[in-house]
């Protein structure tokens, strides 16, 4: 029987153990989550100060932070024409010929091999055509005279 009790009191023991290991490890990791959200919070005001000093001093930030009011202005320029590039890219056209959908980027319509007519060359196209008109009009007009 002394080999069951020492055997029963070794198995309480390492159960013990085992419980108060996990309780550890839920503890740290309870702790280090909130360390992280603090943390989160601290960038989160700072970036909410940096705003609003941005918004209220935009025109009159002390000479200190002139480097990074410039380069702000830099980066939110090329941002700006990324954004540009990204929606030029994303915009679909239609070919004149088959009317099938064309990337901007394509040269030739991929399903009818036509070659792709750019907006700006159609709105000149159009521009020339309203003004042979516009002559033939005036043609036809002073011609009845």
């Amino acid at each position: 029987m002394d080999f069951f009790e020492q055997l029963k009191k070794n198995v309480t023991q390492a159960g013990q153990t085992a419980v108060d290991k996990a309780k550890k490890a839920a503890d740290l990791l309870k702790l280090r989550e909130q360390i992280r959200q603090d943390k989160r919070e601290i960038r989160d005001i700072t970036y909410r100060i940096g705003k609003t000093y941005i918004s209220l001093h935009k025109d009159d930030y002390e000479k200190e932070y002139e480097k990074y009011f410039t380069a702000l202005e830099k980066v939110k320029e090329a941002l700006a024409e990324k954004e540009k590039e990204l929606q030029k890219m994303q915009e679909k056209i239609r070919c004149t010929e088959c009317g099938a959908e064309i990337s901007p980027s394509d040269d030739y319509c991929p399903k009818c091999g036509a070659a792709v007519a750019y907006e700006t060359e159609l709105k000149e196209e159009k521009v020339l055509a309203s003004e042979e008109e516009e002559d033939d009009i005036e043609d036809d007009f002073f011609e009845d005279e």
